[in-house]
Protein backbone atom coordinates (compact mmCIF):
# COMPACT_ATOMS: atom_id res chain seq x y z
CA UNK A 1 0.00 0.00 0.00
CA UNK A 2 1.44 3.25 -0.76
CA UNK A 3 0.95 6.34 1.29
CA UNK A 4 1.56 9.96 0.23
CA UNK A 5 5.15 11.39 0.45
CA UNK A 6 5.94 14.35 1.99
CA UNK A 7 2.70 16.07 2.11
CA UNK A 8 2.33 18.99 4.91
CA UNK A 9 -0.41 19.00 6.96
CA UNK A 10 -1.53 22.43 8.21
CA UNK A 11 -3.66 21.96 11.44
CA UNK A 12 -5.72 25.04 12.27
CA UNK A 13 -6.99 24.86 16.17
CA UNK A 14 -6.68 27.41 18.96
CA UNK A 15 -6.63 24.16 21.28
CA UNK A 16 -3.04 23.39 22.17
CA UNK A 17 -4.67 19.65 23.28
CA UNK A 18 -6.64 18.96 20.16
CA UNK A 19 -3.57 20.60 17.61
CA UNK A 20 -1.35 17.72 19.61
CA UNK A 21 -4.18 15.10 18.80
CA UNK A 22 -4.43 15.48 15.66
CA UNK A 23 -0.23 15.98 15.23
CA UNK A 24 0.00 12.82 16.91
CA UNK A 25 -2.43 10.73 15.00
CA UNK A 26 -0.78 11.98 11.54
CA UNK A 27 3.23 12.20 12.23
CA UNK A 28 3.61 8.64 11.28
CA UNK A 29 2.87 10.23 7.29
CA UNK A 30 2.79 14.01 7.45
CA UNK A 31 4.71 16.53 8.36
CA UNK A 32 2.51 19.00 10.43
CA UNK A 33 2.86 22.53 11.11
CA UNK A 34 0.30 24.42 13.40
CA UNK A 35 -1.96 27.72 13.29
CA UNK A 36 -4.09 28.76 16.62
CA UNK A 37 -6.45 31.83 14.34
CA UNK A 38 -7.55 32.65 10.57
CA UNK A 39 -4.29 35.08 10.51
CA UNK A 40 -1.28 33.12 11.02
CA UNK A 41 -3.02 30.10 8.81
CA UNK A 42 -2.99 32.77 6.08
CA UNK A 43 0.42 33.00 7.05
CA UNK A 44 1.46 29.25 7.82
CA UNK A 45 -0.09 29.03 4.31
CA UNK A 46 1.93 31.53 2.42
CA UNK A 47 5.31 30.47 3.85
CA UNK A 48 4.37 26.91 4.16
CA UNK A 49 2.16 26.09 1.08
CA UNK A 50 0.66 22.63 2.79
CA UNK A 51 -1.32 20.53 0.97
CA UNK A 52 -3.66 19.46 3.35
CA UNK A 53 -5.31 22.02 5.96
CA UNK A 54 -7.56 20.45 8.81
CA UNK A 55 -9.68 23.67 9.78
CA UNK A 56 -11.21 24.34 13.09
CA UNK A 57 -14.08 26.82 12.28
CA UNK A 58 -14.27 28.50 15.28
CA UNK A 59 -11.45 30.35 15.61
CA UNK A 60 -10.44 33.63 17.92
CA UNK A 61 -10.19 36.14 15.09
CA UNK A 62 -13.85 34.96 14.07
CA UNK A 63 -15.29 32.34 11.43
CA UNK A 64 -12.62 30.38 9.63
CA UNK A 65 -15.76 29.80 6.64
CA UNK A 66 -14.50 32.25 4.71
CA UNK A 67 -11.19 31.13 4.55
CA UNK A 68 -12.58 28.04 3.31
CA UNK A 69 -13.89 29.68 0.13
CA UNK A 70 -10.70 32.30 0.01
CA UNK A 71 -8.67 28.92 -0.69
CA UNK A 72 -11.06 27.47 -3.15
CA UNK A 73 -10.62 30.83 -5.10
CA UNK A 74 -7.09 31.71 -5.27
CA UNK A 75 -5.50 29.76 -7.97
CA UNK A 76 -2.24 29.19 -6.13
CA UNK A 77 -4.78 27.26 -3.10
CA UNK A 78 -7.30 25.98 -4.98
CA UNK A 79 -6.65 22.24 -4.67
CA UNK A 80 -5.44 22.48 -1.30
CA UNK A 81 -7.62 19.74 0.53
CA UNK A 82 -9.82 21.14 2.78
CA UNK A 83 -11.06 19.03 6.07
CA UNK A 84 -13.26 20.97 8.60
CA UNK A 85 -12.56 19.50 12.16
CA UNK A 86 -14.77 21.12 13.91
CA UNK A 87 -17.27 20.88 16.98
CA UNK A 88 -20.15 22.35 14.92
CA UNK A 89 -22.41 18.94 14.40
CA UNK A 90 -25.42 20.36 12.84
CA UNK A 91 -26.45 19.07 9.53
CA UNK A 92 -27.21 23.19 8.28
CA UNK A 93 -23.46 23.70 9.13
CA UNK A 94 -21.88 20.37 7.44
CA UNK A 95 -23.78 21.52 4.12
CA UNK A 96 -22.29 24.61 4.82
CA UNK A 97 -19.13 23.68 5.19
CA UNK A 98 -19.36 21.58 1.91
CA UNK A 99 -20.60 24.37 -0.02
CA UNK A 100 -17.63 26.82 0.68
CA UNK A 101 -15.46 24.28 -0.69
CA UNK A 102 -14.64 21.68 2.07
CA UNK A 103 -13.49 18.03 0.88
CA UNK A 104 -14.57 16.79 4.88
CA UNK A 105 -16.35 17.79 7.42
CA UNK A 106 -15.10 15.39 10.49
CA UNK A 107 -16.76 16.67 14.20
CA UNK A 108 -14.99 16.68 17.16
CA UNK A 109 -13.77 14.40 18.99
CA UNK A 110 -12.17 12.87 16.29
CA UNK A 111 -11.38 9.24 16.51
CA UNK A 112 -7.56 8.35 16.59
CA UNK A 113 -7.66 5.08 15.11
CA UNK A 114 -9.55 6.63 11.98
CA UNK A 115 -8.40 9.94 12.08
CA UNK A 116 -5.21 9.29 10.21
CA UNK A 117 -7.27 6.90 7.23
CA UNK A 118 -9.71 9.57 6.67
CA UNK A 119 -6.95 12.07 5.54
CA UNK A 120 -4.83 9.65 3.77
CA UNK A 121 -8.10 8.89 1.99
CA UNK A 122 -8.47 12.51 0.94
CA UNK A 123 -4.66 12.88 -0.28
CA UNK A 124 -5.47 9.89 -2.49
CA UNK A 125 -8.66 11.29 -3.72
CA UNK A 126 -6.79 14.42 -4.52
CA UNK A 127 -4.28 12.72 -6.02
CA UNK A 128 -6.54 10.61 -8.35
CA UNK A 129 -8.86 14.17 -9.43
CA UNK A 130 -5.90 16.37 -10.21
Amino acid sequence: MSYPASLTVLVADPDRAQQQIVAECLRSRYQVVAARSIAETVDVIARSRPQILLLELDMPDGDALPLVRKIREERSTQHMIIACVTRRSAIRDKVTGFQAGADDYIVKPINPETFLWRVVLLSRLRQLTY
